[in-house]
């Protein structure tokens, strides 16, 4: 085995030629230190406290900064350490920092000086006078909820706020500061090696005497210690940089061949680690890795990180996917419930508006919907209303019963029908969309309270996802809502239309019984001659009708046994109030009443319908009211003839729950 000649052996000759040198340096050394005494004098009492000052002057700016956006984003309740450290530095830290710093600057050059009395202004006047404005804005914890507030100060602080780019201007002149101090202290070192050149020229002679002993000291201690050291050290400065050399160190039989050896192990292991990370930073997650050991800290880390991120990728991709169907069954139930509301008056209209939106929005290529008519109770089938393809209406006319093809077997059963891989000609001869032969077919029932109303059957090439099915079926609940509200409205108009015949009669009798009242208001000069003739005709409108007579003040005087017998009222209790008074608390009656009986002055007639609610009933009015004016054309007193139009409004009702009911 070969003789190992260890790097202690080698440190003790090497050490002990360089011991002799030290001893020789250390004696030249003591003389030279009390030449440069002067020089270090003014390195310490000059460069130094500057140097320190500049450099906690650029820590306060610092704080300042983040103690400020702290303030803004973090502190919220008042008098936090944080909050009183920074008043603290605004009056009294930078204030005793700039006193010290302006008496230090007297010994400096003046254009360093100038700089940075112009800096400790720009601090004193612009940073912390807009720190101070910050501080004044949010003083309590409520102006942190002040919206104003929070948009004036948020904004100083961010990246290119005023606040932030004053900070940095700031850090960045000190920083050139300090290096002209650095500079200067560079000068005043130089001054020193030029005070060290004349010892150095005194002992050269005696270095030349050293240097036969001392190279071979050297060459020794070099070749054998410090070359293998210093390419080790090469090697470990690289691979701080991140970089793994790609040559291999040269091993010897010695302390450091083993250390080249390990270290050449350890780039290799690092080389294929650092390969697996790039892999993974690719998103291949496949790539093949094995540990170095159990104990191996980054290898086993690097292993768990590919399955997390894996796993992390595999998870965003799947809450990618619902977030967009969700948006998307989101979006579609919104569209379409406009279109169902711009579209509940028309059957044919509703049904070709969601047929062209449903199979644009499903990406299918035909299209059709079958509404259920019920026009022969004995036997109902479902009828074509729509039928779109390829973007445009087919006038198609398709009728199925029940059970009847997928149509009627699709309504039969209640329940969706989707087919794949269908044969040929298959769509042709069972389904209405035509000739065309798509691969994939689905109908959905249109279901509401249990009654199947109608049929979607949309056609395409492409599968038709379970989220797209589900939409539909969805969709399909509030389509055959709005096909019931359709029906619903179609029959509430005819009985409407019953209910307005029935109102224009009674308008026409209302009209006639006006025309009689003017006529007995021209009559009313000849009152002498025809007294008797009105009071008869009074009489008779009396036995067929309600009156009430008002004075010109509008209290009521009489009322007819007609009246009285409908309401159950006691004629007692009404002769001399207000009329008003029968719909008190109704204020859109009594603003009525008002304009009518201000119509009533000015001799024009008027009429409005009343209410009113008996023990045992609920009844409607029609009032017409008639004014008479006596000689001097003013207003003397005014008929009201009453109608009783309970029987329309109950009818009115009726159709109303029947609508509501239908629902």
């Amino acid at each position: 085995m070969k003789a190992r000649f260890t790097i202690t052996n080698r440190l003790i000759v090497g050490f002990g030629i360089l011991l002799l040198a030290t001893l020789l340096n250390g004696i030249l050394t003591y003389s030279t230190l009390n030449e440069s005494q002067d020089l270090n004098e003014k390195i310490l009492t000059n460069y130094n406290p500057s140097a320190a000052s500049l450099q906690e002057l650029t820590t306060m700016v610092n704080n300042s900064y983040m103690l400020t956006k702290n303030w803004v984003f973090i502190e919220k309740q008042p008098d936090t350490p944080d909050k009183k450290k920074l008043i603290e530095i605004h009056q009294i830290g930078f204030p005793a920092l700039k006193e010290e710093i302006t008496k230090l600057s007297q010994k400096w050059e003046p254009g360093l000086k100038n700089e940075v009395d112009s800096l400790l202004n720009v601090i004193g006047n612009q940073l912390f006078v807009e720190q101070k404005s910050i501080i004044d804005l949010l003083q309590s914890f409520e102006s942190y909820d002040d919206f104003m507030v929070i948009v004036e100060v948020t904004p100083k602080v961010e990246e290119g706020g005023t606040v932030t780019i004053l900070a940095n201007e700031i850090l960045n002149s000190l920083a050139i500061i300090q290096t002209n101090m650095d500079n200067q202290a560079k000068d005043i070192n130089i001054q020193m090696s030029d005070s060290f050149r004349w010892f150095q020229k005194f002992i050269l002679f005696a270095i030349l005497l050293v240097a036969i002993f001392v190279l071979g000291a050297a060459y020794f201690t070099t070749r054998s210690i410090v070359f293998p050291i210093m390419k080790l050290k090469e090697f470990l400065l690289t691979m701080t940089r991140g970089v793994l050399p790609k040559e291999k160190m040269e091993t010897n039989n010695d302390e450091i061949g083993d250390m080249a050896s390990a270290l050449n192990l350890y780039i290799e292991n690092m080389r294929r680690t650092s390969e697996f990370a790039v892999e993974i930073g690719k998103g291949n997650y496949d790539t093949k890795f094995e540990a170095l050991s159990e104990e191996d800290m980054l290898g086993n880390a690097l292993i768990e990180m590919r399955q997390n991120l894996k796993q992390a990728v595999d998870q965003g991709k799947e809450r990618a996917r619902v977030d967009e169907i969700r948006n998307w069954v989101t979006k579609g139930l919104a569209d379409f419930g406009d279109i169902l509301r711009q579209n509940s008056d028309n059957m044919d209209r509703l049904s070709k508006s969601v047929m062209n939106r449903l199979i644009d929005y499903i990406g299918a290529n035909q299209g059709a919907m079958y509404i259920l008519n019920e026009l022969d109770e004995r036997s109902p089938y479902f009828e074509m209303k729509s039928a779109i393809a390829y973007g445009r209406e087919k006038f198609m006319k398709r009728n199925f019963e029940m059970k009847e093809g997928l149509v009627g077997r699709c309504a039969f059963e209640k329940l969706p029908v989707y087919l794949k891989e269908i044969p040929g000609n298959y769509i042709h001869l069972t389904s209405g969309l035509g000739t065309a032969e798509p691969d994939f077919l689905l109908l959905v029932p249109l279901v509401f309270n249990d009654k199947v109303l109608g049929v979607i059957e949309l056609a395409s090439f492409t599968p038709i996802e379970t989220y797209q099915t589900e939409f539909i079926i969805s969709l399909g609940e509030n389509i055959a809502s709005t096909i019931s509200n359709v029906r619903i409205n179609e029959q509430t108009k005819h009985l409407l239309e019953e209910s307005k015949l029935r109102g224009d009669e009674l308008s026409a009798q209302e009209e006639e019984l006006r025309q009689n009242m003017e006529e007995l208001q021209a009559t009313q000069e000849e009152a002498a001659r025809r007294e008797m003739e009105m009071l008869n005709t009074i009489d008779a409108i009396n036995n067929t009708l309600g009156t009430i007579e008002i004075d010109r003040h509008g209290n009521i005087n009489s009322v007819n046994d007609n009246f009285l017998a409908k309401t159950r009222l006691d004629a007692g209790s009404l002769i001399g109030k207000s009329f008003q008074e029968f719909f008190a608390g109704n204020e859109l009656l009594e603003k009525l009443y008002v304009e009518i009986w201000s119509g009533l002055h000015i001799g024009e007639s008027g009429s409005m319908t009343t209410n009113f609610i008996t023990t045992d009933a609920e009844l409607w009015f029609r009032h017409t009211f008639t004014p008479f004016k006596n000689k001097n054309g003013e207003l003397n007193k005014v008929i009201d003839l009453i109608v009783d139009i309970s029987d329309q409004k109950h009818l009115e009702k009726e159709l109303e729950n029947i609508r509501l009911h239908s629902r």
